[in-house]
């Protein structure tokens, strides 16, 4: 008979409360799960240590961490989102014309996980080259001004350039993303391709972290021309996929 870890145990049946509620006081993770306070915080302590959740220094609660989706993403998140969210991507290849990607984060790269492009269809990339660093694209904008962290995020960066056009410098990459988290929206101005302008929304999780984007891209002069009546259709489909995606 396998030895059992008490400690792991507790750990993962604090976590289970995440399944229903969204946000666990110390006090309501004890009474739910019969521990001891002093256990309920060593618990909460080493979940916050290790990345599983964090605290909101203001109402006091622990909510899970970006780190739980990303174990996600790292085994079958890809073939979920096919499975999820298939319906709503294709319909905004249709009614754009344009293709569309879904990327998610890996450290502190964005990576392609699935797109719809409206001659080839949906399909999944494993390609190494649809792995690039977060500051190249408009998916990787959002993904990081998303993250559990975006500060930290933005000091780990290694701020490649792919055109003239890409953002290398870390305060003002820091300074976009403010922005783009305030308007919940990014651009890639030729910053990847030359000719080729991209816009990105988030999908997110009920923290408030991403968890992926979705970008529609073209050559730049359809797609600066129709940017703004595209917009509205890309932000409808990231809140249908995130309801789909939460169950809410």
């Amino acid at each position: 008979m396998a030895e059992k870890n008490n400690s792991l145990e507790k750990a993962l049946t604090v976590l289970d409360l995440f399944q229903l509620h969204r946000r666990i006081t110390l006090t309501f993770a004890a009474q739910e799960t019969g521990f001891s306070p002093a256990a309920v915080s060593r618990i909460m302590n080493s979940l916050e240590n290790t990345g599983y959740v964090y605290r909101d220094r203001t109402d006091g609660g622990f909510y899970l961490a970006d780190k739980v989706y990303l174990l996600g993403r790292s085994t079958n998140l890809k073939r979920q989102l096919i499975n999820v969210i298939d319906e709503p991507i294709s319909k905004l290849c249709r009614r754009t014309g344009f293709s569309v990607t879904v990327s998610i984060r890996e450290k502190t790269h964005s990576v392609t996980a699935l797109r719809k492009d409206p001659k080839r269809g949906l399909f999944l990339t494993a390609n190494v080259s649809d792995s690039i660093s977060l500051n190249c694209s408009a998916g990787g904008k959002i993904l990081t001004a998303f993250a559990t962290e975006p500060d930290k995020l933005i000091e780990e960066i290694n701020y490649v350039a792919f055109t003239r056009k890409t953002i290398t410098d870390k305060e003002e990459f820091r300074q976009h993303i403010a922005v783009v988290r305030a308007e919940r929206l990014a651009f890639d101005m030729e910053e990847i391709t030359e000719g080729l302008v991209c816009t990105a929304v988030p999908v997110l999780s009920r923290d408030g972290t991403a968890i992926c984007s979705i970008s529609v891209s073209g050559f730049k002069d359809r797609m600066i021309r129709e940017l703004y009546g595209t917009i509205p259709k890309l932000r409808d489909t990231a809140k249908e996929c995130g309801q789909l995606i939460t169950g809410e």
